[in-house]
């Protein structure tokens, strides 16, 4: 009885996360509208600090890596089939894989609404002056760095692998 208990605190805690998730991807949505009515421009700021309220378009994917709005649509499109057929495939066995799979695709979704909506995505963050994120773009980050982390605790012990 505790097994199954604890089972479904565990998946429980997972749909909160998820939800979490969702809710600040709404609130990112929300504080780009905000930040495109109200923050300076990136190019107007004279000397950025280690923090910076700003607002940078950036058109491309990633890094502002340059490319094409149809372009970043259809490479978005695929990398969020990838996550969603991930979170599907995981999500009993590993289904830390899956909730992050699915955490890295809503805070993708979020900046992807951007693009579609604006033709490029509305980072706000400005760090030292060159890195500029908003937090669909952490919440991506973050569901990586979760996906590794549970991969890597999945991953099968090969005992052949082990020396005397």
């Amino acid at each position: 009885q505790e097994d199954a208990d604890s089972g479904g605190l565990v998946m429980r805690s997972r749909y909160a996360i998820i939800l979490g998730t969702a809710g600040v991807v709404l609130l990112d949505a929300w504080l780009k509208r905000f930040a495109l009515s109200t923050f300076p421009s990136d190019t107007s700021v004279v000397s950025p600090g280690i923090f910076t309220l700003v607002v940078h378009r950036n058109p491309g994917l990633a890094f502002n890596i340059p490319l094409r709005i149809p372009v970043v649509l259809a490479i978005s499109v695929i990398l969020g089939v990838a996550l969603l057929w991930m979170a599907w495939k995981h999500r009993a066995e590993t289904s830390d894989v899956a909730s992050a799979a699915l955490t890295v695709f809503i805070g993708g979704l979020g900046n992807m609404l951007d693009r579609a909506a604006y033709g490029y995505t509305v980072d706000y963050l400005l760090f030292f002056g060159r890195s500029a994120l908003n937090l669909s773009d952490l919440v991506i980050m973050g569901g990586i760095v979760w996906m590794l982390w549970a991969g890597k605790k999945e991953l099968p012990i090969d005992e052949s692998a082990k020396t005397p």
